[in-house]
């Protein structure tokens, strides 16, 4: 087997999170589980659910792999039995006792040394120099394009002051405000079916307008496509990432408009060739057609994020189906850490274990060397993130 388990690990997709001080089990069941059920469910005529649905989801997340596998870990570095209750009293009074003292120790074990953040969600959003003051390795925020969004149509303004606060606003996040590259979820809101033709200014104006006067249609979609691409030119003119979301999310998405392949004709064409893209989540479940955007595009990458590590025991056959096409010196890991400290450890760990397996087999069968599958170790947990986000210069 390959010998991984001490390498450092860059968390290169997680979110920010606050002291939440003791937790129900409920709540710890609820905060750790695949994003997905915090959104109340509705049932026929839109009533709210009384409760029952929620108490429903929170017994099904209890029996996914993810969290069986979840509990027996953290028991394992709290020093208590594998039972919920339990685990969760360990936790509660470590965090009480001295709450970085215990981030300390979980990132130690984790083998975790920086973090990528999108600084987007949650929202109201978290202080970034308070989570930087609570973590103890560096936290390299991205700016996520939505919430700036959200804001420009809520104003009063008209196109030209909104391109103008849009570019301002991105530009000094990256140039001055130590922004590390940017991100969009418009897999969420409007699809992946972007036409690189979306970049003309006349597109923005003429969608604005038709949102202003109340003529919408696809106006949303035709403007957001067109900040999409805008911020796709602002990366390449930074020379930093653009984080794009892809694939599975919450119980929302409608995934048949969020699988990567959608991308390919806007990110093959001459405007955007130079950009770097990070295809979040390699699209799962299309992780494959992700694998191999990778290939086929110089500077397209795959981030293994929230497929690993909430797939578990799938987080290996993803790694295997991923390198099939994408060279390793382009897959990233992630965790999408997004309410806990605690899913950035777990992701470490499921990730090791996964690429442990993954290297092992392709060394066994001949198609790695010892040495090459080591050099894939580094560059897959690590080296592949310092260098695309230039991590040795430091947080700003």
């Amino acid at each position: 087997m390959i010998e991984i388990d001490s390498l450092p690990v860059i968390d290169v997709h997680c979110h920010p999170f606050a002291d939440t001080g003791p937790l129900t089990p409920a709540q710890f069941v609820e905060r750790l589980s695949f994003p997905g059920g915090s959104t109340p469910f509705m049932v026929e005529g839109g009533v709210a659910d009384d409760g029952s649905l929620a108490g429903e989801l929170q017994s099904l997340r209890e029996h996914t792999v993810f969290f069986r596998s979840a509990l027996r870990l953290l028991a394992q570095f709290l020093g208590c039995e594998a039972e919920l209750a339990t685990v969760v009293a360990a936790r509660n009074q470590a965090v009480q006792a001295d709450y970085r003292g215990y981030l300390r120790r979980l990132f130690a074990a984790g083998h975790i040394v920086a973090l990528i953040a999108d600084m987007g969600y949650p929202q109201p959003a978290i202080d970034l120099e308070r989570f930087r003051q609570d973590v103890p390795i560096p936290v390299f925020p991205v700016y996520r394009i939505e919430p700036l969004i959200a804001e420009l149509l809520a104003a009063d303004i008209g196109w030209e002051e909104f391109r103008r606060r849009f570019d301002e606003t991105l530009a000094h996040a990256l140039a001055q405000g130590g922004y590390r590259g940017l991100k969009s979820i418009i897999a969420y809101r409007t699809g992946l079916d972007i036409s690189p033709l979306s970049r003309t200014p006349d597109q923005g104006q003429q969608a604005l307008e038709a949102i202003r006067r109340g003529t919408g249609g696809q106006a949303t979609k035709k403007l957001r496509d067109h900040l999409l691409c805008r911020a796709l030119e602002l990366c390449r003119d930074h020379d930093v990432p653009m984080q794009i979301h892809t694939g599975i999310g919450d119980y929302e998405v409608n995934l048949a408009l969020c699988r990567p392949a959608l991308l390919l004709d806007l990110l093959r064409a001459p405007a955007f060739r130079a950009c770097r893209v990070v295809l979040v989540h390699t699209g799962y479940p299309y992780h494959a057609e992700a694998g191999y955007m990778a290939g086929v595009l110089p500077r397209v990458y795959c981030d293994i994020s929230q497929g690993v590590p909430f797939a578990a025991h799938g987080a290996r056959r993803i790694l295997h189906q991923v390198l099939e096409m994408a060279p390793y010196s382009k897959v990233l890991y992630g965790s999408d850490s997004y309410s806990l400290p605690e899913a950035n450890y777990l992701g470490a760990i499921l990730a090791r274990m996964a690429l442990r397996q993954v290297l092992s087999d392709l060394t066994q069968d001949g198609l790695f060397s010892a040495a090459e599958a080591d050099e894939a170790a580094r560059l897959i947990l690590a080296e592949n993130a310092r260098a695309l986000y230039r991590l040795e210069e430091g947080p700003a």
